[in-house]
């Protein structure tokens, strides 16, 4: 989420505004999958909608290792909904089953402690991200290339955070044992 509209800032040119409006449908993405994640989840458990949604989050970012001045604004948008969609299906049944066989007591502690780990891990990964744009950038000219290309490299790092994020998603609930049993 940091690095769309840098990029869409320093390589694409556009002022903050539209770059902030490029991003609506990453938002769409995410609203058109929320009903069905809710449903699967309570129906198969998280595990097996987090693993898919994972992948197609990579889908939707990958081609952004990719992109250039050049990438038309329909491939950029469209790939953004793919990727909303993705994103949708991984943090709704993350967030539910952090709740899953909670005593009502213990509910507020783990409100709050998702609240931290998820402020934690946000400003940790935006600080990779820009640190590892800002180091492939150093020493080079400013130009459009040499930005995109850094950009490049944000993207890549972002999509091994997805891949090693597959780990944690197979200790995920998964009710579909559970109805075989």
């Amino acid at each position: 989420m940091l690095l769309f509209p840098m990029f869409f800032q320093n390589v694409r040119g556009l002022d903050v505004i539209t770059a902030a409006l490029w991003l609506i449908p990453q938002g769409a993405g995410m609203l058109i999958t929320r009903p069905l994640v809710g449903s699967l989840t309570d129906k198969i458990g998280a595990r097996f909608v987090v693993l898919p949604s994972i992948a197609i989050t990579i889908l939707g970012t990958l081609p952004f290792a990719f992109f250039n001045t050049n990438t038309s604004q329909w491939a950029i948008w469209t790939v953004l909904l793919i990727r909303g969609m993705g994103v949708g299906g991984v943090t709704i049944p993350v967030m539910s089953d952090s709740y899953v066989g909670l005593a009502k007591t213990q509910i507020a502690q783990a409100s709050v402690s998702t609240r931290i780990i998820q402020n934690i891990g946000a400003a940790f990964g935006s600080a990779i991200l820009a640190t590892a744009v800002s180091n492939f950038m150093a020493g080079k000219a400013e130009t459009v290339a040499n930005v995109c290309d850094s950009f490049h490299a944000g993207f890549i790092i972002s999509l091994v955070f997805m891949v090693v994020g597959i780990v944690p998603a197979l200790f995920l609930t998964n009710k579909l044992k559970k109805e075989k049993a």
